[in-house]
């Protein structure tokens, strides 16, 4: 099955993840990451979670014994709690029929859902994540092999150098002055691309007259021609 590569903004947005082992510490923290506001519930948490709750945008709810406790306490405090419109809802217990009852819950009240035991039951998959500042690459498989797009990432993270968090941001700040300097679509991409490769050999740096110096080079360019 073919799925659709979709980036969203998820900074103060409310994710529920229901589970408190390691599978469920690694969601957490990729979505803390990104500005979320988390809330675990579970009848246990991996100490890493309980410290986390500390210093982070997350609350840990406990919950009584059961195989449905988790969508009972949803059910009776969201409300109490202030849990409001929920973005997305991840079960990562490692039970797989509660998960599955779990993900029936959210897409009752059509909350997206991400289950770590099946891919059936989820209407997202949540990619293994390598980021450099804005710059994010994302690697799924659909749910089907999750260590081989954690062996990808892996890779991707080896590969990819840490200063391209600089190149990023540069050229986010050189692409503005290009519009700035010309509306023609085909000249700006020709000199984008001067000035990516000349960030690429200089580990992502650039200034402001660098890119004004190959803006004039473009220039004095097409009158040559």
């Amino acid at each position: 099955m073919a799925v659709f590569p979709m980036f969203i903004e998820l900074g103060n947005e409310i994710c529920l993840v229901i589970g408190g082992g390691k599978v469920a510490l690694r969601k957490v923290e990729t979505l803390l990451a990104m500005g979320a506001e988390v809330h675990v519930i579970s009848q246990e948490f991996e100490p890493e979670l309980k410290a986390k709750e500390k210093e982070n945008k997350l609350e840990c709810h406990e919950v009584a014994e059961g195989p449905l406790a988790a969508a009972v306490w949803l059910e009776t405090n969201m409300k109490k709690e202030g849990i409001g419109s929920v973005a997305m809802l991840i079960c990562a217990t490692n039970d797989m029929e509660l998960n599955h009852q779990l993900s029936l819950w959210g897409k009752k009240h059509r909350i997206p859902v991400n289950s770590a035991t099946s891919a059936e039951d989820c209407d997202f998959f949540f990619p293994s994540v390598v980021q450099r500042g804005n710059l994010t690459v994302g690697v799924s498989t659909g749910g089907r092999t999750p260590a081989v797009a954690r062996l990808v990432s892996q890779q991707i993270q080896e590969t990819l150098p840490d200063w391209y968090d600089v190149l990023e941001a540069n050229g986010e700040s050189a692409r503005q002055q290009v519009h700035q300097a010309t509306q023609n679509s085909l000249e700006r991409k020709v000199i984008l691309n001067k000035v990516l490769n000349a960030a690429l050999e200089d580990e992502g740096r650039l200034t402001e007259d660098d890119v004004n110096r190959l803006i004039l080079e473009n220039k004095v360019d097409k009158k040559k021609e």
